[in-house]
């Protein structure tokens, strides 16, 4: 029997060989392998949607043209669909929402969720003009209202927005943590752990 302390050093070396592994590796398989990679949570039904910047700062490739090119070949198969937030010309970067409808729907019908969003002047229980709104919020910066479509708890996205100086934040991960410390960081190691055996699986494949 592993100890947990194993378990995480393992994992971490995992996640170290496979960032070593898509640095080095040609432009499409780098696209590919952060998608399933980062996009794990997600794909597993975990989480409503990831948010992913393609980018490489050593490279001149353009990578939001490879997205383009193969993200419906990708994404498809799995039910997943995709946002791209920065459809600027002369980007080569490409930052995407990618998400699973159903459970976005669900993500932003919550009262909570309504309640921000309405007095952001996202349109209501439309979830296509949600993402519109968003994508054109995101032209002035990130919005930090990003975090309820990808199913961050509508509580902590509200005292996040009030208190961005984190006053009385109780824990960080994947976001900022004000309210339910346990079901965040219950939701923070399953994330995790769908990210590190994607990362295995991927690179067991080229063993």
């Amino acid at each position: 029997m592993y100890g947990k302390n194993f378990m995480i050093h393992n994992n971490v070396n995992v996640m170290q060989n496979f960032m070593e592994y898509v640095k080095n590796s040609y432009a499409e398989n780098f696209v590919k392998s952060m998608l399933f990679c980062f996009a794990a949570p997600t794909i597993k039904g975990l989480k409503a949607g990831c948010l992913i910047n393609f980018r490489r700062d050593s490279s001149d490739e353009d990578l939001r043209k490879i997205w383009k090119l193969n993200a419906d070949k990708w994404l498809k198969p799995l039910g997943l669909n995709w946002l791209l937030l920065n459809d600027k010309t002369g980007v080569r970067n490409a930052l995407v929402l990618i998400y699973r409808r159903e459970l976005l729907e669900r993500a932003l019908c919550c009262n909570g969720a309504c309640k921000i969003l309405a007095n952001e002047g996202y349109p209501l229980n439309d979830v296509e003009g949600c993402l519109k709104c968003l994508k054109k919020k995101f032209c002035d910066g990130c919005p930090h209202k990003v975090g309820l479509f990808l199913s961050y708890p509508p509580y902590d996205v509200m005292c996040f927005m009030k208190n961005k100086k984190c006053e009385n934040l109780l824990e960080r991960g994947y976001w900022k943590v004000y309210g339910n410390v346990k079901r965040a960081k219950r939701a923070f190691r399953k994330y995790k752990l769908a990210e590190y055996d994607a990362a295995r699986e991927i690179l067991g494949q080229i063993n």
